[in-house]
């Protein structure tokens, strides 16, 4: 694969990633055309205007649309974060990180109860003052692949779920390599799209369900955009998390989940319960010494 220039406009036949537009295959449709390329393997929906991108992410996205009610979720993702910075905390030396994609903030709030200078960046206006009005953090409304701060250096770069919502990955991920010092590390999660939930799903997959996905990757698509980009790969799994009943019900699709919801709701029972569908992948990977 070979970057595109940071202001290179594609057409929507054309891979955003390796720039392949010869016999592209349309795999199906949803909201967008779900699009194969055949020179690297990468499934990603055709692309669109990215001057909207922050749009899609207003309170309705968080409450009552993709989320049942994402400020709910708030233990749930303090509790994933536990066992990531424990991790992080044995494989770097520093304790400055960068969350990109970071949502209403939690995972920055319980990384910085441990000791971490923490800072985040997100496209969502709503998420993010709610991050600096109600946790008081540090977060900053815009995209990586337009954030220009080089004067910050960071000892760990976390994406949550945020890669397959950007419009240029490629280009994200340089930019991240350009905040990272030398022995850092970035982690990341996202779809699997070789995994056999979604191959025995087809076009049903649960992550086809948001219409603010571009990409679906697969272990080796990703690995690959890794490697165009600058990254060593340290460790990847599929480990499962911790998510609330109520993220549970409005994700499902049987037919009963409103009325269970709306049930459960009038108790305030929402009890964290720990999944593992195997269809997502975290990565770890270092800059690679060129």
């Amino acid at each position: 694969m070979v970057q595109m220039p940071a202001n290179r406009r594609l057409s929507a036949s054309e891979c955003p990633v390796c720039g392949n537009s010869s016999a592209n295959r349309i795999l199906f449709e949803l909201t967008r055309p779900v699009i194969k390329c055949d020179a690297c393997g990468l499934v990603y929906a055709a692309p669109r205007d990215t001057a909207i991108q922050g749009q899609d992410f207003n309170e309705s996205y968080y409450r009552q649309g993709i989320y049942a009610d994402y400020l709910s979720d708030a233990g749930a993702i303090r509790k994933n974060a536990q066992r990531t910075l424990g991790e992080l905390e044995n494989l770097v030396e520093g304790r400055a990180l960068l969350d990109v994609g970071c949502a209403t903030g939690f995972f920055l709030d319980a990384a910085r109860s441990r000791g971490w200078t923490v800072r985040g960046l997100d496209v969502s206006g709503y998420a993010a003052e709610y991050a600096r009005r109600e946790l008081h953090l540090n977060v900053t409304s815009g995209s990586i692949e337009s954030f220009a701060d080089n004067s910050s250096k960071f000892d760990v770069v976390t994406l949550w779920d945020t890669i397959e919502h950007l419009g240029r990955p490629d280009l994200a991920l340089s930019n991240i390599r350009r905040l990272l010092h030398p022995q850092g590390m970035l982690v990341l999660s996202t779809g699997d799209y070789g995994s056999m939930l979604r191959r025995l799903t087809g076009k049903r997959w649960r992550l086809f369900a948001d219409p603010t996905h571009n990409f679906f990757f697969e272990e080796s698509t990703l690995k690959r955009l890794l490697d165009q980009t600058g990254y060593e790969p340290v460790h990847l799994t599929r480990r499962g998390k911790w998510v609330t009943l109520s993220m549970i019900l409005h994700q499902s699709p049987v037919p009963f989940r409103q009325v269970a919801e709306t049930w459960f709701n009038a108790l305030h029972w929402n009890p964290a319960i720990y999944v593992n569908l195997y269809d997502v992948m975290t990565v770890f990977a270092r800059p690679r010494r060129d």
